[in-house]
């Protein structure tokens, strides 16, 4: 059941990026072109990932958002304020629900982190911090009724997921530097702008 919905805010991630792509495009030229001044071809497709991924992460994190005749009667989740609750729900619950809930919460800053050791090259604990806020934002904007759109929250602000996609963006650039070992230096590769 859940798994269907994260795939189906996946699949709309994607749909908004495509409708977007020309805007990504412009975008995505413009931070290349700003921090190099040449068009590195290995930057663009990787900004334009970013795109696809940040667009996927807000379906996943913030929609659906809740209709008509469920905003009135929000009155709002208390929140998980308790450090490794999770280990606790997996032993008590003994469901692959809870670990998969683990397991996705982990991946679902995992982009982040690669994204910004790969192609940005950013040191390491400037990225942890990154995915924090990130983490921090998400959990804010669902505790606060989406930064108080909404009357009260409609989903639950939960301090693991701050702990676990902290993780991810820790793994993201671990996994970056395995990536990095592997493949070509393409920081060579550009094509100069308006030179």
């Amino acid at each position: 059941m859940i798994m269907n919905v994260w795939f189906e805010s996946i699949k709309n991630g994607f749909d908004l990026y495509l409708k977007a792509a020309p805007l990504a495009l412009i975008v995505a030229f413009g931070i290349i072109y700003i921090k190099k001044s040449a068009f590195n071809p290995v930057h663009f497709i990787g900004v334009q990932c970013l795109i696809l991924y940040l667009s996927c992460l807000i379906n996943v994190v913030l929609f659906p958002l809740p209709d008509a005749a469920a905003i009135s009667t929000l009155n709002g989740y208390k929140g998980q304020y308790i450090p490794f609750k999770f280990v606790a729900d997996i032993a008590k619950d003994k469901t692959i629900e809870s670990v998969l809930q683990v397991a996705f919460n982990v991946m679902l800053t995992i982009p982040f982190g690669f994204f910004f050791k790969f192609v940005l090259n950013m040191k390491r604990r400037n990225i942890i911090i990154l995915t924090f806020l990130l983490s921090l934002t998400i959990e804010l904007a669902q505790l606060t009724g989406l930064f108080f759109i909404y009357p009260g929250s409609y989903r639950l602000f939960d301090v693991d997921d701050l702990m676990l996609n902290t993780l991810g963006g820790f793994a993201g650039t671990v996994l970056a530097n395995c990536v990095s070992d592997l493949i070509p230096d393409t920081s060579n590769v550009s094509i100069a702008i308006l030179s």
